[in-house]
């Protein structure tokens, strides 16, 4: 599905039911840049996609503010970055204390001719680890699933899979009412 011109596949997922468009603050290069968020039923953040280099061509810029209500029928998973000539995992690690567990958020670093083009985060990582060697293991076992191999976290991406088209649609298209 392409969104402003932008292939924004990635942030689509079977759960996802409204998709906005904001900005999300980098806090490693101090700047904000435009993002397409995509949320479930309860407004609950799953996917974000943040476009550090936009296109200059007229109708090629994300406007702001949209708030979008989609329908997808299958996991856009790597396909808004196909076009980056190299991607980086790399991962954010959370304390789960009261259950004394580890989850994450991926983050895929997209780069085009040596430069950070696209960032994608990934919220709804189902993993729930013990420790790290345990989480380890389960993000190479999920992104298996995807057909995506890395050697190291973090590290690059050595193999992802072969773009295809995301069965999903535009439903209703409305003005954000709360900020994220």
């Amino acid at each position: 599905m392409k969104l402003f011109g932008y292939n924004i596949d990635s942030v689509l997922t079977p759960e996802a039911k409204y998709v906005v468009t904001s900005r999300y603050f980098l806090d490693t290069l101090a700047e904000a840049y435009p993002a397409v968020i995509s949320l479930n039923l309860e407004g609950k953040i799953l996917r974000e996609l943040v476009f550090i280099k936009q296109s200059r061509l007229k109708g090629r810029t994300i406007q702001e503010g949209y708030k979008y209500e989609i329908e997808s029928h299958s996991d856009g998973r790597l396909n808004s970055l196909s076009k980056c000539e190299k991607i980086i995992l790399g991962i954010k690690a959370k304390k789960i204390s009261n259950i004394n567990a580890i989850t994450t958020q991926l983050r895929f670093f997209g780069f085009k001719k040596g430069n950070l083009e696209r960032l994608l985060i990934i919220h709804d990582v189902p993993i729930i680890a013990k420790d790290k060697k345990d989480l380890f293991f389960q993000i190479q076992k999920f992104l298996n699933e995807w057909n995506v191999k890395v050697d190291n976290i973090p590290g690059l991406v050595l193999k992802k899979e072969e773009s295809k088209v995301t069965n999903s649609k535009i439903i209703d298209l409305d003005y954000l009412s709360l900020p994220l």
